[in-house]
């Protein structure tokens, strides 16, 4: 009986199943075959055993399907289907506190740069990035949250540069279309990424093919937006631009990654590539602010008042809702994150009506609900497609 269920140990793919998936938590060791599992049941303590010993296989750490800050390591795969880790009280309260600090990152953000008649959006990238750098270091260096990873020396190549250009620049334009239209409307028209990512991706990644699924569910997303956007009270070009640039940078982000095939990604946790990033993205926008947000910003710190104070309490959002992001993508598979982070978006939204007291007519509810369902229906096309293609490695292999 015990040779059986070793010869079904050896022969298990690397992948596991969602039925294991359903027994077993992300927090426990991989599942072991019944007959070894009664025989464990009745001596707890199996570290002395033959069984026991064999190295266990490390599980790949998930990848987001969203293409804003939700990934950084390339060349990682995530677990298809559901997991029990994603229903448990711990991970629930990740997921409302990430809802949370999503919706008040926003929400502060566009409060922040409404004191000025000209917004400094990139001084408040700048802060957002700078806090993170700060905050970063004293949990990873000075707390000892996690173990410290200095970037590796293949890390400095363009990949990584053009990561970092491309990441820096979505958050300044995200920063700019929040001083330019109501923050509801941002985030209605950001609910259009999956169009710039199927983009790039037929661009870029010849070996990546977009499915018709996957193409009849950006009808909706094209559709709420151009409602949305006729409807809108605040709309003006330069915001619903700036917007959707940021859709273009942070699905080029996503492609960066995916075309940076280093070592990077193994060797470095979201955690610590969350804080070098930010840290070099600080070295590359500090020349350009003192050039063109120079005077505005000195005058926002030498004051110190409200707008100073918004703007740090902003980058301690930017900074917590990242970490809550990456706790949640350490939990539960990526089509369930990219899943999740629709509903991310609905929050948002809900909350920048009702903290703006933003009135909305019948017009921007179908094309808010369009765009959200259009977003909802991309990542379930793309559960579709996961599926066929690991089984279809599963087939190479054997």
């Amino acid at each position: 009986m015990l040779r059986v269920a070793s010869a079904q140990k050896v022969s298990a793919p690397a992948l596991p199943t969602v039925n294991e998936e359903k027994a077993s938590s992300t927090e426990t060791l991989p599942l072991l075959p019944r007959a070894v599992d009664e025989k464990a049941s009745a001596t707890p303590n199996q570290a002395g055993s033959g069984l026991a010993s064999k190295p266990q296989r490390e599980r790949p750490g998930p990848v987001s399907l969203t293409g804003d800050s939700s990934s950084w390591a390339p060349g990682k795969s995530g677990v298809i289907g559901p997991t029990l880790s994603a229903f448990s009280p711990a991970t629930l309260a990740m997921i409302f506190f990430w809802y949370v600090s999503g919706a008040l990152t926003n929400s502060t953000s566009k409060q922040a740069l409404q004191q000025f008649k000209s917004p400094p959006f990139m001084s408040l990238t700048l802060m957002q990035h700078l806090t993170a750098t700060l905050c970063g270091n004293i949990l990873l260096r000075l707390l000892g949250l996690r173990r410290y990873k200095s970037l590796p020396p293949e890390a400095f190549s363009w990949g990584f540069l053009r990561m970092i250009l491309v990441y820096s620049f979505g958050f300044c334009l995200t920063n700019g279309s929040f001083g330019a239209v109501n923050a509801s409307f941002v985030d209605t028209v950001k609910a259009g990424e999956p169009i710039a990512t199927m983009i790039l991706t037929v661009l870029f990644l010849d070996s990546e093919s977009v499915t018709l699924p996957v193409c009849l569910s950006l009808l909706p997303i094209v559709g709420g937006v151009s409602v949305s956007s006729m409807a809108e009270a605040s709309f003006n070009l330069k915001g619903f631009a700036m917007a959707m640039g940021s859709n273009l940078c942070f699905s080029a982000r996503s492609i960066c990654a995916k075309l940076l095939r280093s070592e990077l990604g193994r060797n470095m946790d979201n955690a610590n590539l969350f804080l070098h990033v930010n840290a070099y993205g600080s070295m590359l926008l500090l020349p350009f602010v003192l050039y063109i947000e120079g005077p505005a910003l000195i005058t926002i710190l030498s004051k110190f008042d409200r707008p100073a104070k918004l703007f740090i309490f902003n980058g301690f959002l930017y900074f917590f809702n990242n970490q809550l992001n990456f706790l949640v993508l350490e939990k539960v598979d990526a089509v369930t994150h990219g899943l999740i982070n629709c509903g991310r978006r609905v929050a948002n939204i809900a909350f920048a009506i009702v903290w703006f007291g933003i009135p909305i007519n019948l017009f921007n509810g179908i094309g808010i609900s369009l765009a959200l369902i259009g977003a909802f229906c991309y990542m379930k096309a793309k559960q579709m497609s996961i599926p066929a293609r690991v089984s279809g490695l599963h087939y190479r292999q054997a």
